[in-house]
């Protein structure tokens, strides 16, 4: 392996591991808010969702509030990736000249929602 494909595997495994600690952090974090007396550590988390079938040492309800916010935490970045792609193609094609634009096109709604 040449010295660029290298630093490419090094940076992919680099980004990885950030992206699985962020998840992570914010499953527990947002656990934290549902059951402030039963946090899994990171280990645990990664643990269970490394392999779901096996034995773990979360309880039935931590695994299913571990599971709906890995569930929310995709809906929310499949989300933000559509937008970005919307965002593009709208730009490319003149429709929007600018982010906020495209916020108001599209979000405006949920902007009159927010107090």
């Amino acid at each position: 392996m040449n010295p660029f494909e290298q630093s490419t595997q090094q940076l992919l495994r680099f980004l990885t591991s950030h992206a699985e600690r962020e998840v992570v952090d914010y499953i527990r974090q947002e656990m934290q808010r549902e059951a402030p007396s039963s946090i899994p550590t990171e280990e645990e988390l990664f643990a269970f969702f490394q392999s779901p079938d096996k034995p773990t040492k979360l309880d039935a309800y931590q695994q299913m509030l571990a599971t709906d916010r890995l569930l929310e935490y995709a809906e929310i970045s499949l989300r933000t990736l559509c937008d970005l792609i919307r965002y593009q193609q709208l730009k490319e094609l003149g429709v929007v000249h600018s982010a906020k634009e495209f916020i108001q096109l599209f979000h405006s709604n949920e902007q009159e929602d927010t107090p």
